[in-house]
């Protein structure tokens, strides 16, 4: 199945269980997609939140750089590296099996 994880949140607890979730079910072969979008800026920008390593562990999981609607140049070379900027409308919305919003 192909999934989109949308996050939205600027939780460090929601960011954390939606990439741990999208590790999981990459762990299971299935296609991921992180989408950071509206306040997740402010989590992924902070280099003591949990989410600002995993996000450098995509590779790992053989996931694809993560889409963003933010300016990648405001984050440092750890985290634009595993960014994609991207216009929400480009997105296509029906390439995904499912997606899942935090």
């Amino acid at each position: 199945m192909r999934f989109l994880i949308n996050i939205k949140s600027d939780s460090e607890l929601i960011t954390y269980e939606a990439i741990a979730l999208g590790f999981t079910l990459a762990s299971f072969d299935h296609e991921v997609q992180f989408y950071f979008a509206d306040k997740s800026n402010v989590i992924l920008a902070d280099k003591e939140s949990r989410l600002y390593g995993m996000v450098q562990s995509l590779e790992l999981y053989d996931l694809p750089k993560a889409w963003t609607t933010f300016d990648v140049n405001q984050f440092d070379d750890a985290i634009k590296d595993m960014l994609t900027q991207t216009e929400s409308a480009q997105v296509d919305l029906s390439l995904f099996d499912s997606i899942l919003e935090f």
